[in-house]
């Protein structure tokens, strides 16, 4: 009597195969969702961190022409023409000043804050993704004719910077961590605002304005 025997292995049946193809086509799908919902959180906390600035800004310009306004409106009659010229005299370009103090951050540095006493003397918090970008920037700011005794005083990540310098500075570090992202630096500089060299400045500006509009 003849017996069979087959010793070959029996094959896996079909419904297992298409299975695991489910799994890994769910898993991947999973993980590609996750992925957009990262991005999608990442670049809404970039977005409101460049609000923030754009709107700090804003109040600066504000704040200036008020403080403008309120001296122009606190002489009299009669000594309305030298506070007239007591403006022309004071008068700063801060849209030129911020363009300068902006134009060499990196993409993803951001003033948080900027104050400029009666002295002149200026204060600002740049939010910055590494120390190393901090230390460029300052140097950036030594290169600016009108920038005088520019120092780095103060540099620290998010972790050890919350709820000890602004509630604008705990907005931002707010916003990074409901975005789930990595600790930030936040850097404190001060310099000295050189008015004389500024207003040269904005009159060069202004010449090399004017002749690009009389060139044919």
């Amino acid at each position: 009597m003849l017996v069979e025997i087959n010793l070959l292995p029996k094959k896996e049946p079909k419904r297992k195969s298409q299975l695991l193809w489910v799994i890994l086509a769910l898993l991947i799908t999973l993980l590609l969702i996750g992925l957009f919902i990262w991005q999608s959180t990442t670049k809404k906390a970039e977005l409101e961190a460049t609000e923030n600035s754009l709107e700090m800004t804003t109040n600066l310009v504000n704040t200036y022409n008020q403080k403008l306004d309120n001296y122009k409106n606190s002489e009299s009659v009669q000594s309305l023409e030298s506070a007239i010229n007591w403006a022309n005299n004071q008068s700063v370009d801060y849209v030129l000043f911020l363009q300068e103090l902006t134009k060499n951050l990196p993409e993803r540095g951001f003033i948080q804050e900027l104050k400029v006493s009666d002295d002149l003397t200026t204060s600002m918090i740049i939010q910055f993704d590494t120390k190393s970008d901090a230390a460029y920037y300052l140097n950036s700011l030594l290169d600016i004719s009108w920038v005088d005794e520019a120092l780095l005083t103060e540099a620290k990540s998010t972790d050890t910077l919350e709820n000890k310098i602004s509630d604008q500075v705990d907005q931002a570090i707010d916003i990074l961590k409901q975005a789930e992202v990595e600790p930030r630096y936040f850097a404190s500089y001060e310099f000295v605002l050189n008015k004389a060299k500024l207003r040269d400045e904005m009159e060069k500006k202004k010449e090399d304005n004017e002749k690009g509009e009389d060139s044919p």
